[in-house]
């Protein structure tokens, strides 16, 4: 029994004198995973791995090596004791007794692999501790493989391709600026390719692909034309005015090219109306592709009620619609809010309101 006792202290004391061998600092740091502990780092910048080794045998050295993710890869010496094998790509220093510290330069996606700190106990028998290297790469719009600006027909298929690189894999999605909802429904799509199938008016406008991965990400703005001939509608159908007072008619159209002043004209009863005299015609610009063509009846007549038309044309064909001016018992503000009669002051509905709310006082 004494023996017995003997021999196990021994053992124990065998063991105990083992080298302790932990990689306890790392830059970038290390991420604790269930069954990996991994370092993340950006390409083209340095990693360092810092050993702490205890209990280390006076003629052992510490070694670090490289195994890459490749099944059947060899084995990478990189250092033995404080001499490395490739000073221009790993630097080892001895910050303290116990510490020998790893630096690996100019990280390149060739340097992903398991890296060991360890020494040796035995026939290829080793104290150790390891590490993951993950190499991430900010995402970046492939130019030769992304949709620039375009302009297309009504009717043409339309399909915007963004591609990305990236490590890991960039997840790319798509959205329409200005906060609208995309042709395919919803905000967003999660996905290279956006098919928004064939043209439509409504479709032009600014996508932009987003690329994301965990390092960054990058993003392409593509702006999308849609020609199309112009569509036109009245602001107000019908019109009310009393003979001998202005009024205005008002058409609206939608079109890309965007109809022209000389590409728009009234008429009336088919024929065409020009200004000069009891009649004018203002063209007014606006936004999102739209303009408006407006007709002036200076002094409205009884040979003036009926049915008008507006007409807009472009490259890609002419739009139209009607409006109808009917006859009035009382005059009726035209488009600036005023009552305007031939030989007549010029009265806005606010004036009127103030001169009878002073008569009003008045008979007070």
């Amino acid at each position: 029994m004494k023996g017995l006792i003997v021999f196990m202290c021994v053992i124990l004391q065998v063991f105990g004198n083992d080298p302790d061998v932990k990689i306890d600092e790392t830059s970038p740091p290390t991420k604790f995973l269930p069954f990996e502990k991994i370092m993340t780092v950006t390409k083209n910048s340095d990693a360092y791995l810092t050993c702490k080794v205890e209990n280390k045998p006076p003629d052992k050295d510490v070694e670090w090596v490289g195994i890459p993710m490749q099944p059947g890869a060899p084995l990478i010496s990189i250092s033995n004791g404080p001499d490395s094998k490739d000073p221009f790509k790993y630097q080892i220093d001895v910050p303290s007794a116990l510490q020998w510290r790893l630096k690996i330069q100019n990280v390149q996606l060739t340097d992903e692999m398991k890296y060991y700190c360890r020494v040796p106990i035995g026939v290829q028998k080793y104290a150790k501790d390891v590490r993951t290297l993950k190499v991430v790469t900010a995402p970046q719009i492939a130019d030769l493989e992304t949709d620039s600006d375009m302009t297309v027909k009504v009717g043409d298929p339309v399909s915007l391709k963004c591609n990305a690189t990236g490590r890991p894999f960039p997840i790319v999605k798509w959205e329409k600026l200005a906060g609208g909802l995309l042709p395919t429904g919803g905000r967003e799509h999660r996905d290279y390719v956006l098919d928004l199938g064939k043209a439509k008016p409504e479709y032009r406008g600014s996508y932009k692909c987003t690329a994301q991965n965990e390092k960054g990400k990058a993003s392409r703005v593509v702006s999308v034309v849609v020609q199309f001939k112009p569509i036109a509608r009245a602001v107000q159908n019908p019109v009310q005015q009393k003979v001998g007072y202005r009024k205005d008619l008002m058409c609206e159209f939608e079109g890309y090219p965007i109809p022209s002043s000389q590409q728009v004209a009234w008429s009336k009863n088919g024929q065409p109306i020009t200004t000069g005299g009891n009649y004018e015609t203002t063209y007014i610009e606006g936004a999102s592709d739209k303009v408006r063509i407006k007709l002036t009846i200076k002094s409205v007549t009884n040979a003036d009620f009926g049915y008008y038309q507006c007409m807009g044309s472009n490259a890609e064909g002419s739009g139209s619609t009607q409006i109808e001016l009917q006859s009035s018992n009382v005059p009726t503000p035209d488009s600036t809010g005023q009552i305007n009669g031939a030989g007549m002051l010029t009265f806005s509905m606010i004036t009127i309101m103030m001169l009878l709310s002073v008569c009003f006082l008045h008979k007070f």
